[in-house]
This record gives structure tokens, C-alpha cells and sequence, in this order.
């Protein structure tokens, strides 16, 4: 029943009481006829005026439980409109604001849940011509080499183009099989054991033996003499610095050296990997730690990827208690540095 009408029926029911107990008075001599009838007259009177004055000042309250009906609709239906303009009564108010708080954590988690499915989306396309690429690169290279439509000659090139083919889908099953540790990291307990920095720079720098050497690149280390060891997570360590220095190499040219420096300080270190490569942007020096964010938008294998490995790289970090930062100019090169505390607790 709606308010309006349970008003309306509780005047009435006690008009109503009024009347039979008026004619139980007249019946029993207790209230003569025409004073039965004047009161009867004035308690009708009387019922309907309050009635009035009652609905005029439920008016407003009806509204407001009204619109807010109207709104938890729409709110069923998918529109996250926040409710104004109710201010009494008090506990109506009150409702009002937590309503709107719902309605705000409800938008927000919903908006979450719509970035995380585009995400994945986005993620499936780049990854699905990523590795559709590569595989049909090599597919052709060994049909032409099995169909000997390669000379001698020639055959060393397709293997060498067949190897980097190879590489390129190892290093995308790496950032995927990052990605899922970062996220399993976050709900179970990291390994804290001693690490020696010099050992961990020297483990994550042999991966990229031969690409350096092919590149005729230099690297110049400079670590502080009190950089010795920390507590935390080896393979995070190492996974941080391998995409980093990965990163440098990627978007500098060869020849171009990657300087690497650490510092240390009272309860933290800092390791900072610098290229003289292409550099980034002001305005994408903000972004380039979302996931799936990538400042080159090609899908060239030598600045296309996944856009996973700042993000996977900044996250490893923030579960190890520290950060990385960016400083960059275009053209002159970025420097990352990643800072960790000496104890993780």
C-alpha cells in the first residue's frame, strides 16, 4: 500500500472509531441527539482538515521516496545517477547520502571490472598477432629451406632469421609467465633471503651476452663501494632488472652504450639503468607503467610488444616495498630507477 493511501486510511479509521463511539453515546443516553451530531460533524470536519495538513506535509516526503525508487531503477538498470536535492526528513536525507555512496563504489568497481575485460581483450589481440607473426614467419623460412629454395649461401641468413623468430616468442611466453607471477606473488609469501646486488646485475646481464655483443655495445657500471647485499626476493630482483635493461636496449640504437649506476642510502638502494635512446614524451612519462601501454603504437618487432614489461616491472617492485621512476627527453634517452629497501618486512 502506498503512503499516501495508508494516511488517508488511518484518518478515516479514526473518523470512523469516532462515529460508533458517538452512537454507543447517543444509544446510551450518554450524549443527547443534537450534541451527537454537532460533535460528529466537527470530528468530520476536524479528520479532514488534518488529513490535509497531514498530506501537505508529507508531500515532500513522498517525493523523495519516490525519486529514490526512480533512481534504485535505474540503478538496476545499469545508470549510475546520483540522487539530490533531499534534504528532510533527516533519516530520508541520511538514506539519500548513503544511496549516493553506494551508487559512487558501485560505478567505480563496475568501471574496474569494464577496464579489466578491455584490458584482457586488448591483451588477447596483441598477443594473438604477436605470435601469429613469428610462427608464419618461421613456417615460411623452413618450407623454402625443406623445398631447397634457399642456395647455401643463403641458408645461415634464414637460420639467423629463424633464431631471432624464436626469441621473439620466448620473450613473449617470458612477460605472460611474469605477468601470472606478479599476480600469484601478491597472495603468497615472497622467498626473503640474502642478495648481493653485484651477483643479481651480473646474473640479469648474461642474457643479453649476445645481443650486446652483436650490438657492439658497452656497459658502464658504477656502483656505490657500500653496496653490498639486501633481504628481499632474488627472483624478483632479477626480473626487474631483466626488463629494465631489456627496455634500455630495445629503444636505444646499436652502438649506443647503457650506463647503470646504484647508489645506496640509510634503509634503501637504488639502481638506475640509463640509455641515449629515442626517450619519452612528458605526457607519456605518465602512462608508461599501465599495463598494456606502449609508447611505440607499431606492431614492428623492434618496439612492438605487449606493454606488460614497465607494468610487470613496476608491480614486482611496489610487492618488494619500493618503486621505479622515470626521468626522460626525447631523443637524449630515459633513465629508469628502480629503489628498494635494504629489509623487506
Amino acid at each position: 500500500m502506498k503512503l499516501r493511501n495508508l494516511i488517508l486510511l488511518s484518518y478515516g479509521s479514526a473518523l470512523l472509531l469516532v462515529i460508533v463511539i458517538v452512537f454507543f453515546s447517543v444509544k446510551y443516553m450518554i450524549f443527547q441527539p443534537d450534541i451527537a451530531y454537532i460533535v460528529t460533524l466537527i470530528m468530520v470536519i476536524a479528520c479532514t482538515f488534518a488529513f490535509i495538513v497531514s498530506y501537505l506535509l508529507f508531500l515532500p516526503t513522498l517525493r523523495s521516496i519516490r525519486k529514490l525508487s526512480s533512481h534504485s531503477n535505474k540503478l538496476a538498470e545499469g545508470y549510475f545517477e546520483k540522487i539530490a536535492d533531499i534534504h528532510s526528513p533527516k533519516e530520508l536525507a541520511e538514506l539519500a547520502r548513503d544511496f549516493n555512496h553506494m551508487t559512487e563504489q558501485l560505478e567505480e568497481s563496475f568501471n574496474q571490472i569494464k577496464k579489466a575485460e578491455d584490458e584482457k581483450n586488448t591483451m588477447i589481440s596483441h598477443l594473438s598477432h604477436d605470435i601469429k607473426t613469428p610462427i608464419t614467419s618461421i613456417r615460411s623460412q623452413i618450407e623454402a629451406i625443406l623445398d631447397n629454395m634457399v642456395s647455401d649461401i643463403e641458408r645461415p641468413i634464414y637460420l639467423e632469421s629463424i633464431q631471432n623468430q624464436v626469441m621473439r616468442l620466448s620473450q613473449l611466453t617470458d612477460e605472460l609467465l611474469d605477468l601470472t607471477i606478479t599476480q600469484e606473488n601478491k597472495k603468497h609469501k615472497l622467498v626473503i633471503k640474502k642478495v648481493w646486488i653485484d651477483k643479481t646485475l651480473v646474473a640479469a646481464l648474461n642474457s643479453f651476452q649476445v645481443q650486446l655483443k652483436v650490438e657492439d655495445r658497452d656497459i658502464n657500471i658504477d656502483l656505490d663501494d657500500k653496496i653490498s647485499f639486501i633481504y628481499s626476493d632474488e627472483e624478483g630482483i632479477n626480473r626487474i632488472l631483466h626488463n629494465l635493461i631489456a627496455n634500455a636496449l630495445k629503444y636505444s640504437l646499436p652502438g649506443t652504450p647503457i650506463k647503470i649506476e646504484g647508489t645506496v642510502y640509510e634503509d634503501a638502494i637504488q639502481i638506475s639503468i640509463q640509455d641515449f635512446g629515442m626517450g619519452i614524451s612528458e605526457e607519456e612519462q605518465k602512462h608508461i607503467f599501465e599495463r598494456l601501454y606502449r609508447v611505440e603504437k607499431s606492431r614492428n618487432q623492434k618496439y612492438g610488444g605487449t606493454g606488460l614489461g614497465l607494468y610487470i616491472s613496476q608491480e614486482i617492485a611496489k610487492i618488494l616495498g619500493g618503486n621505479i621512476t622515470v626521468k626522460s627527453l626525447l631523443e637524449q634517452g630515459s633513465t629508469f630507477t628502480v629503489r628498494l629497501p635494504k629489509k623487506l618486512h
